[in-house]
Order: structure tokens, then sequence, then C-alpha cells
């Protein structure tokens, strides 16, 4: 069974080799910061599968042990450092930061950012969402303990790489600078503000259809003191500093 899987496994990785060579398009890579719409960006994607549900397609990608699947001609590949930092593949994503990563081939390479205090509010409503309603959610296991009960304990037990995630995806030190020229040096930087017209554009860019399907919208709305708003906006002033250098020039 063990020689089986290890033959399937090569043969798999010369199709996906052989069908990103024969594209003659750079394989697509998405740097996906948790709570910024990355999994809406993520399922516009997967619709190139062909697959008539996209949502089944992601979930069957998820339960794959190396989390590469082959539709339509294209290659998928989630997850999987490895497979990523090769390159053959059409789309692929993941959570690790960018200084952790070393990709092999020119990928097109693209993210997605959020005003920082309401990228930690929807992180902390997401939480609550699962606690609430049992959900066995992986990340419950080691992030459920921050929320505690009450929104500022959530901020004293949040580790700081999740808590400024946005700025930690490309500065293992959260240095600003750092940030900023990583981030400039990316082909696309997206914004939830606009992202459904700003998917539009990208998809016109790279020849493809892009449909908007909104994902993991929760009933919870907290209420937050001003000063716990304040605290929070303090916290994470790193990363509005980011933010703010990223802005075009006025010239």
């Amino acid at each position: 069974m063990e020689i089986i899987k290890k033959i399937e496994a090569s043969l798999e990785h010369r199709k996906a080799r052989r069908l990103v060579r024969s594209s003659g398009q750079r394989p697509v890579y998405h740097i996906h910061i948790r709570k910024t719409g990355g999994t809406t960006i993520n399922f516009a994607f997967l619709t190139l599968s062909g697959r008539p549900d996209t949502t089944v397609f992601y979930e069957q990608m998820a339960e794959k042990e190396n989390h590469r699947t082959i539709s339509n001609g294209r290659v998928f590949v989630g997850w999987n450092a490895g497979l990523i930092n090769e390159g053959w593949f059409t789309y692929g994503f993941s959570h690790i930061p960018m200084h952790q990563m070393d990709l092999q081939r020119d990928a097109f390479l693209i993210t997605c950012l959020r005003d920082p205090a309401e990228r930690v509010l929807s992180h902390y409503a997401m939480l609550l969402h699962f606690q609430s309603q049992g959900v066995d959610h992986p990340c419950m296991k080691s992030e459920g303990p921050w929320l505690g009960n009450s929104f500022d304990h959530f901020l004293d037990k949040m580790p700081k790489e999740h808590l400024m995630n946005q700025l930690y995806m490309f500065s293992a030190d959260f240095n600003v600078e750092e940030a900023v020229t990583r981030l400039r040096s990316l082909d696309k930087v997206l914004y939830t503000l606009n992202l459904n017209q700003q998917l539009k554009d990208l998809g016109r860019h790279l020849g493809h259809e892009l449909p908007i399907s909104n994902q993991k919208t929760f009933n919870i709305r907290p209420t937050f003191e001003e000063e716990q708003r304040a605290r929070l906006r303090e916290m994470l002033d790193p990363e509005y500093q980011m933010l703010e250098r990223l802005k075009p020039s006025e010239d």
C-alpha cells in the first residue's frame, strides 16, 4: 500500500509540473492573513477548478494528505509549504508568514489587508461564535483560552504574532520598514474595504473570471468600551504605521 501511495504521489507531481509548464502562466500565491477576506479570495480562485460546489472542493483539498488537487487542467495547493515553495501550482494559499517561505519559482504574489482593529475584533467575534455554538474548529484548542470572560482578557492573552498578524506575516521582528518593503514587492495588495471590485479587476488582469462569494459571517456582535477600543488602537499602532506607509505618495 505504501508503494502504491508513492507511485500515485509521483504521478500526480509529474502531472502538476506538466500542466503548470504547459499553461505558460505564473502561479498565483495568496499570502492569506486571517480575518482579511482571505476565504472569499480563495473561493474566487477555486471556482477555476470547474467543480459545481466550491465548498466541497475546498473541503476535499483540506482532507487530502498533501492538500494538492488537480481539476479542470489546473493545480491547486493549500497550506503545504513544501509544495508551495516548489511552485508547481496554478493557485496556492496558506497562512504561513512570508519570511518563513522560500518560493523557488516566480509566482504572482497577492495578499489582502484590513483595518487592524477591525481585524482583531473580527477574530474575537469568530472565537466567541465558535465557543457559544460549540463549534469544534481546530483553532479553538489553542485560541479558545484567549477568550476568558472579557475582551481585556483576550487582549492580554492573544499572542503578539496573532494580534499584529498583518505585520508579522511580513516581518518576524514586527519591523514596519521590513514589512513595508516586503509588501511593496508583492504583485498585488488588496484591501477589504473594496475587495469585490478589486477581485474583479484582478481577474481581468489575470485573464480569469473571479466570481465573488462572501464567506464566514457570524451573528455575534460584541460591544466594547471606548477605553478598550483605545487600548486596542494603541497596541496596534505599528500596524497602523505600516498601512500609512503603504499609501501612495501624493507627489
